[in-house]
This record gives structure tokens, C-alpha cells and sequence, in this order.
């Protein structure tokens, strides 16, 4: 590779968080990083911070874990960083196959697989005495065996459904109107792995979600980061698109009890909510970097160059970076493609609110422009004009000649 720096396997750039990511590790570290996307227009690919590319196929396809061992062997990285669920998943897979000399940093398998599996989390979340949502997925499969009768009157309305395991999209629905219930459940159960759902309370208090991310190398606990998600889509358990940090101790103390005794290693993202009586009741763990790890980043909380650092013993203090108490970000492109997928319910005046706020700072990097515009992936599909093929590749091909000057 061409720098002093250590280089880093980069996956899922079709993500704007993989763009955040490239940008933290080549400040920080000087890093050379390889990226994979599943098209030559991927978001990664065309950044800056990117000085190899791969393209492979997208991470729910079975041809996708295999690709990413041909990446690997031919670039031969120090550090292997994935960032969404399924990449998370395949890396997990196929860890034995991985050369010795290349670095990962993910949590044993089990405990990813306790992790992924969110009433299991649950359960261990009861165990340690942390509030957890009353769970009605019992009443219902009996109901369910029963012929699905009106639900009326043995559910508590509002209810919230979530698919049981960890999928890599939002599966979630509210549900306040009985006679939609089942409705509202067999789409959920269409979508969620092997059909599993919960049906939970519905945490009547704060609108927002509060979210710890958290760090561990070897089960100890390396770096925290506290959040309060105000705004997100969908509305019900997504993508935040107004986040800002929080000093909630007890959630960072029960984020980490919980990671301990599972077992951890690597990167997770441990969510609550807020009751009306100011209670934090856990929901899941996202086994994984978050899509609003922009935040952290902006903030002085750089767990990937800390992963890095660690794993390869870097002459850096670690944790690297200066943590802020205070912060606040929006994320503008993400909430307008969703004002535009939606436009039943888009209101131009509610995105302006959302994203025009002077004490917020904003995801997009204008460094790197080129990247951030590049359209996502699944709109790129529907233009005639873009080939977004994605044959798989265990060929790595530079991104740029030579690394452009970044500033501080």
C-alpha cells in the first residue's frame, strides 16, 4: 500500500457512515484505506478518503462473504472494519478463513449471536435488573393458534412490533388501532428472519431514542458515547437525522453492564427509551458501528481509529481523540430522501426545522462533496443510464493516483 499509515478494509460503502469512517482514520492515522462498494458508484469508492476500491455484491447475497475473502487476499490489509449488520455477520463467518496477520475486532460469536437476538437481550437485560418492555409475544401466539380473534381485548393498545432478531433494516411498527394488529404483524413477520415477532409494549414518554455506543477490547471497556436520538426515519425506530450527545450515566452504565455479560469485543450500539417517569427501558443492541456514528466521530469519540490503534499497537494514545460533553447534528441528505419517499407526509416546513439549526453541525463533509452527492444505491437501480451491476470482484484497483491533502 502507499502510505506509512496502517491500511483498512473498509466495507459497506454504500453507506454514509463507511465515508465518515474513511475520513476519521486517514486524519487520525494516515491511513491507506481499501473500500468495497457493490457498484463503481458507490459512495466510498468515489471518496477522497478512499484510495483503493473493490466492487462486490451486495451484503445479503450469498456470493458476498466469499467476495470480500478475495478482497482481503488480494489487498491484504493491517485491519478489517465492517460497518453494517450483515457485513458484521459474513466477517463473522468466515473469521477462521482470514490470514493471521490481518486484524479484526468483533465480539465472539455467541455473544453476537445473543446480541442480534433482541429477546435474548432482553432477557439478560431482566436478569441484571434493567428495565425492559413488557412483552406480550406469548399472548399473541396463542391467540394466533386460537384463530386470530379480535385482539381488543387482550392487548394493552398502543402496542410496538419488532422483527425478534437483528435484519439490517428497520422492521418496527406501532400499532394503535386493534382492528389493524394483525395486519400491521404479518408484514412485519413477512420481513423479519424466520418469521419471529415481538410484540412489546409501547414506551409512552420521550419521542426520542437514547443510544450508547460502546467499545470493548476483550470484554473491558474502552470508550462510551451517549446520545439522545430526537428525530429519526422512519419515525418509529430508524436512522436518527437530529441526534445530540447526552451525559445520561445511568444509560452508559447499563449499556456496558449488559455488553460485559454478554461478552464483548468490538463495536455495539446498546438503545433505550424514556418512559413518562424519566425511567430508561432497554430495547436492543445494534451488533454493530451505527448509522448515526457521525456524531461520535464529529465529537472526538473516534472508535474506529481506536479499533485500529489497538489492534495493531500503534504508538497513540488510546482512546484517540478529545471527547466533547457537548454536541449536536443533523443529518440533512437522509432525512430529505426520506421527505421524498414520502411525500404523503412530507413537509417542507418540517425539514427545514429539522435541519436548519444553527447549533447543529452537519453529516455531509464538503471535502468531500463528490461522494457525499453521489445518489444511494437503490435510486441509482432506477435510472436507465447507471449500470449498477455488481459482479463479484476479488480485485482491488486504485481509487486515485496519488492521496489529496486533507486538513485538520
Amino acid at each position: 500500500m502507499d502510505s506509512d499509515g496502517p491500511s483498512v478494509l473498509v466495507l459497506d460503502g454504500d453507506y454514509d457512515t463507511s465515508l465518515v469512517i474513511a475520513r476519521e482514520l486517514t486524519e487520525d492515522l494516515d491511513a491507506t484505506v481499501v473500500g468495497t462498494g457493490t457498484t463503481r458508484h458507490s459512495r466510498l469508492l468515489r471518496s477522497t478518503y478512499c484510495d483503493y476500491g473493490a466492487v462486490v455484491p451486495p451484503s445479503d447475497d450469498p456470493a458476498y462473504a466469499d467476495a470480500v475473502a478475495g478482497v482481503i487476499r488480494s489487498a491484504r490489509p493491517d485491519v478489517v472494519l465492517p460497518v453494517g449488520y450483515e457485513s458484521m455477520a459474513s466477517v463473522d463467518g468466515i473469521r477462521s478463513a482470514i490470514p493471521e496477520d490481518v486484524s479484526l475486532c468483533l465480539p465472539p460469536s455467541d455473544s453476537f449471536r445473543a446480541a442480534v437476538d433482541k429477546a435474548e437481550t432482553l432477557q439478560q437485560g431482566s436478569q441484571l435488573g434493567i428495565e425492559t418492555p413488557v412483552d406480550y409475544s406469548r399472548r399473541v401466539a396463542d391467540l394466533a393458534a386460537d384463530g386470530r380473534p379480535d385482539v381488543s381485548d387482550h392487548l394493552p393498545f398502543p402496542v410496538f412490533l419488532k422483527a425478534r432478531r437483528e435484519n439490517g433494516s428497520a422492521t418496527t411498527s406501532p400499532v394503535s388501532d386493534p382492528e389493524a394488529f394483525w395486519e400491521s404483524y404479518d408484514r412485519i413477520a413477512a420481513a423479519a428472519p424466520r418469521g419471529d415477532v415481538l410484540v412489546q409494549e409501547y414506551v409512552d414518554g420521550s419521542d426520542s431514542t437514547y443510544g450508547c455506543g460502546v467499545l470493548c477490547f476483550d470484554n473491558a471497556v474502552e470508550l462510551t458515547c451517549v446520545h439522545e436520538e430526537v428525530r429519526s426515519v422512519p419515525r418509529h425506530g430508524g436512522s436518527g437525522t437530529h441526534l445530540r450527545l447526552e451525559s445520561e450515566e445511568s444509560v452508559a452504565r447499563d449499556a456496558t453492564r449488559l455488553l460485559t455479560t454478554i461478552g464483548w469485543d468490538g463495536v455495539a450500539l446498546v438503545e433505550f427509551k424514556r418512559r413518562a417517569d424519566g425511567t430508561f427501558v432497554l430495547m436492543e443492541i445494534n451488533p454493530k458501528f451505527w448509522a448515526s456514528y457521525a456524531l461520535a466521530s464529529r465529537f472526538g469519540y473516534r472508535f474506529a481509529s481506536t479499533i485500529v490503534a489497538d489492534r495493531l499497537d500503534l504508538a497513540v494514545e488510546t482512546p484517540v481523540g478529545s471527547p466533547a460533553e457537548r454536541g449536536e447534528m443533523v443529518f440533512p441528505l437522509r432525512e430529505l430522501q426520506f421527505q421524498l419517499e414520502n411525500r404523503e407526509e412530507a413537509s417542507p416546513a418540517e425539514y427545514a426545522a429539522t435541519v436548519c439549526r444553527r447549533t447543529a453541525a452537519w453529516d455531509v463533509d464538503h471535502r468531500d462533496l463528490g461522494a457525499w452527492l453521489v445518489p444511494p444505491v437503490s435510486l441509482l437501480a432506477k435510472l436507465p443510464t447507471i449500470d449498477v451491476s455488481s459482479p463479484t470482484s476479488d480485485t482491488v484497483s486504485t481509487v486515485r493516483d496519488e492521496r489529496k491533502g486533507v486538513e485538520a
